[in-house]
C-alpha cells in the first residue's frame, strides 16, 4: 500500500508541476506537432545548433519553446499551426539577447499553416533573410466570427531585430470583406530594422485589427523602394506609437481604415520620422468597397484617424509628390468619422498647397486640426536643438503649447506628459531637471538660471563665513576637509 501511494504522489507530481522536455540533435530539422511526453505549462528547450531544414510547431497548447545551450539557427522556413498560448522565445541562454537566428536564407522565417491564439515570438535575429519573418498570406481560414476562425488572434511579436532583411507580417491579400486569414489584436513591439531588402513594407496585408506598434527604431536604406507604399500598409486598424524611423522609403504607414464587428479608431502619435526619400508621414482613408451592410457577425465598418504629437521633416521629394504629415483621402466625415490631427511638429518638407501639415485629397472639411507647428528651419526658428534626434529648444515655441490628451502621459522616451503647465508639440517633452531621457542632454534654461541664482548666492555665504572665521580664530580648509569649529 505504502508503494501505491509513493507511486500515485509521483505521478500527481509529475502532472501537476511544470518540466522540461529537450529536443533536437543540434542540426537536420527540429518538429514537434503534438502534445505527447507534454503536459499544458512545460517548456521545450531546443538544443543549440543549426537546423539547416528548418522545423514545424503544431497542435500544441501553453508551451513555452526556447533555445538551450547557446544559439539556435535556422536554415530554412519553421512552419507554425493550431498553436494555442505558446511562446517561441530566443531568451533561452543567459548572456544571449538574440537566441533564435535565420540568416543568409531566400525562405520565410516562420510559416503560417493554421489558426493559431495567443502566439509570441520573441528575441529573435534576422539576416540578410529575402523572406518574411511571418508569412500569414497563405489562405487557409474564413473568419465566422467565432475567435476559433481568425488566423491570428492575440499575437505578440516582440524583441525582434532585422538587418538587411524582408518584411516582419505578411498578412491576407483578399479584401477586408471576404474575412480571409483575419489577424485580429497583434501587438509588434521592441523592434529594430537596421536597413531592409524589402520593398519598403515590414507589416503589410489586409484585415489586420486592433495592431499595436511600439517602441520601433527604424534607420538605413531601403533600396527596393520604388512605389506608392508605407512601413506598415494595412487595411484594418490600430496604433502607432514611440517609433523612430530615420532614412528610407516611403511612408511610416499606409492606412485604409476598416473597423472589424463595429466603427474602430486609429492613433499614431509620440512618432518621429525623419529624411525618407518620397512621401509623407502618413496615408490615410476609408473606401465604401472595404465595408459591409448589415450587423450580423462578421461585418465590416470605417474607423476614425488621430494623429498626435509627432515630428516629421527633412522629408524629400524623389517622385515630384508631396511629403506633408498627413495625405488625408476620404474619411466620410458625413457618417460621423474623424480626422485628427494636433500637437505635430512639421518641419522642411514638400507641399503644394498653403497646408504644410495636410494634403487634402478629400471634400471632407479638416475640423479637428489645431496645435500644431510648421517651420522650414527648426534650429534657426528656435524649435529644436537638432533635427536627427529632434531635441526640443526650452526657449521655443513647442514648450507648454499642445492640447491635452489625456491618455498621452509620456512622451517618445517615457518622459512624463506634460513637464510643464501643459504638454509640449512633438513627439519629444522637454524633461524636468534631474529627469533626462534617452537623447536629451541639456537643462531647462528655468532651472539653469535657479541653479546659478543659487550657486551665487552660496558663493556669498562662503566668503562672508571665511572671513568671519578669519576673525574668530575658526579655521576653513579645503572640500575634503569639512570646516572645523573650535570653541
Amino acid at each position: 500500500m505504502r508503494l501505491f501511494f509513493t507511486l500515485f504522489l509521483l505521478f500527481i507530481f509529475h502532472c501537476a508541476f511544470p518540466h522540461t522536455i529537450y529536443i533536437g540533435n543540434r542540426s537536420g530539422a527540429v518538429i514537434k506537432n503534438d502534445m505527447k511526453d507534454l503536459h499544458p505549462g512545460d517548456t521545450l528547450a531546443i538544443r543549440s545548433g543549426k537546423y539547416e531544414k528548418g522545423g514545424s510547431f503544431s497542435n500544441l497548447n501553453h508551451i513555452t519553446i526556447i533555445n538551450y545551450g547557446g544559439i539556435l539557427e535556422f536554415g530554412q522556413s519553421v512552419s507554425l499551426g493550431k498553436l494555442s498560448q505558446v511562446s517561441i522565445s530566443g531568451a533561452g541562454s543567459k548572456g544571449l539577447k538574440y537566441g533564435i537566428r535565420f540568416q543568409h536564407i531566400q525562405s520565410n522565417a516562420f510559416t503560417l499553416e493554421g489558426s493559431c491564439d495567443g502566439l509570441s515570438i520573441s528575441f529573435c535575429e534576422y539576416i540578410n533573410m529575402e523572406g518574411t519573418v511571418l508569412d500569414a498570406s497563405k489562405f487557409f481560414v474564413v473568419y465566422t466570427g467565432d475567435t476559433s476562425t481568425l488566423a491570428l488572434y492575440k499575437t505578440t511579436i516582440s524583441n525582434q531585430k532585422l538587418v538587411h532583411s524582408g518584411a516582419l507580417l505578411a498578412g491576407s491579400w483578399a479584401s477586408p470583406t471576404s474575412f480571409q486569414n483575419v489577424v485580429d489584436s497583434i501587438a509588434f513591439l521592441n523592434i529594430i530594422i537596421d536597413s531592409t531588402a524589402s520593398d519598403v513594407n515590414q507589416v503589410l496585408g489586409s484585415s489586420i485589427y486592433r495592431m499595436m506598434a511600439s517602441d520601433w527604431r527604424i534607420t538605413g536604406p531601403c533600396p527596393n523602394g520604388k512605389h506608392d507604399a508605407g512601413i506598415f500598409q494595412t487595411h484594418g486598424n490600430g496604433t502607432l506609437r514611440n517609433i523612430y524611423r530615420h532614412g528610407g522609403w516611403g511612408y511610416l504607414w499606409r492606412v485604409w481604415n476598416v473597423g472589424l464587428n463595429g466603427r474602430a479608431d486609429s492613433y499614431v502619435y509620440n512618432c518621429i520620422d525623419l529624411s525618407s526619400e518620397c512621401y509623407g508621414t502618413l496615408d490615410v482613408r476609408m473606401e465604401a468597397e472595404d465595408t459591409t451592410t448589415g450587423n450580423s457577425i462578421p461585418f465590416c465598418r470605417g474607423a476614425s484617424m488621430h494623429v498626435l504629437n509627432n515630428t516629421s521633416g527633412n522629408k524629400r521629394n524623389a517622385v515630384a509628390y508631396v511629403s506633408v504629415l498627413v495625405i488625408a483621402g476620404q474619411f466620410f466625415s458625413q457618417n460621423g468619422y474623424v480626422l485628427e490631427v494636433r500637437n505635430n511638429l512639421s518641419f522642411n518638407t514638400v507641399s503644394d498647397n498653403a497646408n504644410k501639415i495636410v494634403k487634402q485629397n478629400t471634400e471632407d472639411a479638416l475640423t479637428d486640426t489645431s496645435n500644431n507647428i510648421y517651420v522650414e528651419d527648426p534650429i534657426s526658428s528656435g524649435i529644436l536643438i537638432d533635427t536627427v534626434d529632434c531635441r526640443l529648444d526650452p526657449s521655443g515655441a513647442a514648450i507648454d503649447k499642445a492640447i491635452t490628451i489625456p491618455f498621452i502621459k509620456t512622451d517618445i522616451d517615457g518622459i512624463k506628459r506634460p513637464v510643464g503647465k501643459a504638454a509640449d508639440i512633438g513627439a519629444r517633452e522637454f524633461p524636468d531637471a534631474g529627469v533626462i531621457g534617452k537623447r536629451h542632454a541639456s537643462i531647462p534654461k528655468k532651472y539653469a538660471v535657479i541653479a546659478i541664482g543659487l550657486i551665487t548666492v552660496a558663493a556669498l555665504i562662503l566668503s562672508v563665513k571665511k572671513a568671519a572665521g578669519k576673525a574668530s580664530g575658526n579655521s576653513t580648509v579645503g572640500f575634503n576637509n569639512q570646516t572645523s569649529n573650535k570653541g
